[in-house]
């Protein structure tokens, strides 16, 4: 899959659902699962790693957030060996529209995510 396929809007919201479940349930998800996921939904190439997933997730966090300023949904996402996001993922917070601040952490993210599902 790429970007400019017809398919990619839909599987940005597939995965949007996805992660927002995983939110509500207060629990991370690694690439690899939610590269799984999207194929069991017929999104099947979509791989854990590189490439159209890194566009995927910047445009889960731009999804309804076209400022920035609200919690970067991908925070949930992480390796499966390290139980981080990738720094592809520190990388996008700090440009344009997400602009985080020096001080910021993935864990605060994550925790903000976590906050913002619960409430809804």
């Amino acid at each position: 899959m790429r970007i400019a396929d017809p398919e990619y809007p839909a599987a940005v919201e597939a995965a949007v659902e996805i992660l927002r479940k995983r939110a509500r349930q207060r629990q991370t998800i690694t690439y690899g699962e939610l590269s799984a996921e999207l194929a069991a939904q017929g999104f099947d190439s979509v791989p854990p790693y590189r490439g159209v997933m890194t566009y995927l997730l910047k445009d889960v966090c731009l999804y309804g957030n076209e400022d920035g300023r609200a919690p970067m949904l991908s925070a949930i996402v992480v390796n499966k060996a390290s139980r981080q996001p990738s720094d592809q993922f520190s990388g996008l917070a700090r440009s344009l529209p997400f602009s985080r601040s020096s001080s910021w952490s993935w864990q605060d993210e994550q925790q903000n995510v976590f906050a913002q599902h619960r409430e809804e």
